[in-house]
């Protein structure tokens, strides 16, 4: 099969045009257009309506107006120029694929002596980087699994295996043949440093290829293909010709896929691959042109992963500082101290939106870092001022006492705005976020005369257009939170006279399940109507109490303390080389407005609210503890001494293999879970051995955790409430690539639960649609995801 019959096939998928073009009766059907049978006109217009289409799917279109010079590099889908497009690929594929690796080592800054001068002799060293590179070697070894071909390569030089049959050969797995490999050469390289040996260089070769480098560079394609996919899913919207090109381009690239976004933007490359007539001149404008557009879309990528390496485990504090800070903020109101809370209020919407915690991190570290710099000016400025300062994952906190300057507040107020106007300038001029992205509203601050009077001042400021300090003591502030405090009263005693005969119904507020399923599905009536009356078993919700339920726990998470944490452990899987998995603590949030409902239930006046939210924070966050103390331990039994290391953050927590775990010690932990009280309060999503790319492993988990999320939410309006809280689950991500692979699904069973058949049939149709729902999530945002269960 010719080359980039096999790059395509692979790189564009079974649902692609390009599949179709290279059929194995494509060329005969050009040939034959003058006297075409009516079962082959109909494979025409097929072929034909197809491929308009995908090119219209892909706006293809869109980007011909984008990059005018490139419109003679793009597909064009009538039946005569598929035929030339065919006829120019097939004489034309092996140099546009040569002059692709070429570029690609010259993008990447490989000197041109250390090139390879042949198109073969570019298979073969691509092929052995992948063989060497131990990061690669389990990607090589599971594709050669399903190679005949890989394997027979492996073993070409070793007597013991080089003769054996296809048949025999096909019953040896790749990884014990890669071994036996190694062995061999590393044998063979003792016998060629012996004195008097010398070594035997090969002869050169040309421009073609061999059967057997054909076999290889389909497996290269298959290794790298999903990468493209990813990278720029509008592949498929150039001439077959420019895909061999842009694809052998991201094969040189293997060693740094970051860019291979790049191949999309060769402009004057790809014009020449197309023989197309240009001057040399509009050549160089056009790559140009295009080369300086893919820099502006690869800078915000680049940025962010800058900015992720230098904040992600960035703190302005130590743990003495904390602990200090916390020590007199528990005293409690003091008139000789002022209380600054600077907190980012957009935290969940963010990691639920661009599902990458560690990012979202980072960015609220860097804000930290404008705003203590200019804190560290304040002091220079009154060196008097004494400051006691905090930071966790989501707020910085100081307590300022000695001589107070009567301008402070000014002072903290233009410190404030500074900080919120360099962190907007800085993250759009790096393109980390768009234009429109409201950045400068995303952190809100307080003060006040203790911390919870400034985390409140900071709670109220969310309700405020215009984002400037707030001080507790302000008499609108008071005014308006008493008010407030009043409304969410009469909704606690409407809500309990309606709901009196229902379970929803616990202690002075409502069951914490219930305060869950509305913060989590908040401004969707018809979803937050179906949850409670599946989990509470009611044959009827009036419209009118879903809507009064919403207001009601909106408004008593306004609020809810602030947590201080004096040493924060970030959880991430960045040294997870291994393997491990990412936990999520399900339903904390909804402990915390429940303890705060409670609390506001039993107060009186503002003043009393403040006591009483922050001793049910503290009691959620024993509970917590606890829960936290169960997971390390039910990890630290389930699998063998040693093998994993746990870490907790917040409502987060990570496990870190130390050896790849396999199925057993997955279902081990998930059983594990179950059987407790906390069954049903965990989310697990495992990574596999082998993610080389460390955003990558972050990234596969937060998304296993999405999809968990949707799966639980839709099983919640059709299954039996006593056996969903019976139930964990956990994602196995089968897959070494983003937004791509295959996705398993493991349920771990509280003892009493007994699914039936068609129970366990129903959880995995829904998880199946889970993934699409996920899928067509990312779709929506421009983003080609195609997971799908294992």
């Amino acid at each position: 099969m010719p080359l980039v019959h096999l790059l395509v096939l692979i790189l564009v998928g079974s649902q692609s045009h390009a599949v179709d073009i290279y059929s194995a009766g494509i060329t005969a059907l050009c040939s034959q257009t003058k006297s075409c049978s009516s079962q082959q006109s109909d494979f025409v217009k097929n072929l034909v309506s197809t491929c308009e289409i995908e090119v219209k799917a892909l706006d293809c279109e869109g980007l011909a107006k984008k990059y005018p010079e490139m419109q003679s590099s793009l597909r064009k889908c009538d039946f005569k120029s598929q035929c030339q497009q065919s006829e120019e690929n097939l004489v034309g594929q092996d140099l546009a694929c040569l002059r692709g690796y070429k570029n690609a080592l010259v993008d990447t800054g490989i000197a041109l002596k250390d090139m390879a001068v042949s198109l073969g002799d570019f298979v073969e060293s691509s092929w052995d980087s992948f063989k060497s590179n131990i990061k690669k070697k389990n990607e090589f070894i599971r594709q050669c699994q399903k190679s005949i071909a890989c394997k027979r390569d492996l073993v070409k030089d070793d007597h013991r295996y080089n003769r054996l049959s296809d048949e025999e050969l096909g019953k040896l797995s790749a990884s014990f043949l890669y071994v036996e490999s190694q062995d061999m050469k590393a044998w063979k390289a003792s016998l060629d440093r012996a004195p008097g040996r010398a070594p035997v260089r090969p002869p050169p070769r040309d421009d073609s290829l061999t059967p057997d480098q054909r076999h290889k560079m389909n497996d290269l394609m298959a290794m790298v293909g999903g990468q493209i996919k990813e990278q720029y899913h509008k592949f498929s919207c150039y001439k077959p010709l420019i895909q061999a090109e842009m694809a052998c381009y991201a094969v040189g690239n293997v060693i740094d896929p970051t860019i291979l976004f790049g191949a999309a933007f060769k402009g004057a490359r790809l014009a020449v691959a197309a023989g197309k007539a240009i001057k040399a001149e509009e050549a160089l404008r056009v790559e140009g042109t295009a080369a300086k557009s893919f820099e502006v879309m690869r800078a915000g990528r680049l940025t962010r992963e800058n900015l992720i390496k230098d904040f992600l485990t960035y703190s302005p504090t130590s743990v003495a500082d904390n602990e200090k800070w916390i020590a007199l903020a528990e005293k409690g109101v003091n008139s000789k101290v002022r209380f600054l809370d600077v907190e980012n209020s957009q935290l969940k919407t963010l990691n639920d939106t661009l599902k990458d915690k560690n990012l979202v991190t980072s960015l609220t570290n860097y804000h930290k870092k404008l705003l203590f710099e200019k804190i560290e000016v304040l002091k220079k400025e009154f060196p008097n001022l004494k400051v006691e300062q905090y930071s966790d994952f989501k707020s910085s906190r100081f307590a300022f006492s000695g001589d107070i300057p009567k301008e402070f507040e000014t002072k903290l107020q233009k410190a404030f705005k500074e900080t919120n106007d360099e962190f907007t300038t800085y993250l759009k001029a790096e393109k980390i976020v768009r234009d429109g992205d409201a950045s400068k509203d995303w952190f809100r601050a307080g003060v006040g005369q203790s911390a919870e009077q400034a985390n409140v001042a900071a709670r109220y400021s969310r309700l405020e257009a215009e984002n400037k300090l707030q001080n507790y003591s302000q008499a609108k502030l008071t005014t308006e939170l008493t008010s407030k405090l009043n409304s969410i009263e009469k909704s606690r005693q409407t809500l309990r006279t309606e709901l009196a005969k229902t379970s929803m119904v616990d202690g002075n507020t409502l069951h914490a399940d219930a305060f869950d399923i509305v913060r989590k599905n908040a401004g969707d009536d018809k979803k937050v109507a179906e949850a409670l009356k599946q989990r509470f078993a009611l044959s009827s919700l009036p419209a009118s109490t879903v809507k009064e339920l919403q207001i009601y726990v909106k408004s008593s998470d306004e609020f809810s303390p602030g947590i201080f944490v004096p040493k924060r452990e970030v959880a991430n899987l960045n040294e997870a080389a291994k393997g491990g998995f990412s936990a999520d603590v399900i339903g904390l949030g909804a402990s915390n407005i429940k303890g705060t409902a409670e609390a506001l239930a039993r107060s009186k006046n503002l003043d009393q609210v403040l006591e009483e939210t922050r001793k049910a924070e503290k009691a959620v966050t024993v509970e917590f503890q606890a829960q936290k103390k169960y997971f390390e331990d039910v990890v630290r039994r389930s699998v063998d001494p040693g093998k994993l290391k746990t870490i907790c953050s917040g409502d987060d927590c990570v496990a870190i293999a130390v050896k790849p775990l396999n199925e057993s010690d997955k279902k081990n932990i998930l059983n594990g879970l179950a059987d407790s009280k906390y069954s049903g309060k965990f989310r697990l999503a495992f990574i596999p051995e082998g993610v080389t790319d460390v955003s990558a492993r972050n990234t596969l988990s937060t998304h296993g955790e999405s999809v968990e999320k949707i799966l639980r939410s839709s099983l919640s309006t059709v299954m039996e409430p006593r056996k969903m809280q019976g139930l964990t689950f956990g994602l196995d991500m089968n897959t070494q690539t983003v937004n791509s692979g295959s996705i398993k699904l493991l349920i771990g069973e509280a003892p009493g639960v007994r699914l039936t058949t068609q129970e366990r049939a129903l959880i995995q149709k829904k998880f199946e649609q889970s993934l699409q729902e996920l899928n067509q999530g990312f779709s929506s945002k421009g983003i080609t995801s195609t997971y799908r269960a294992n």
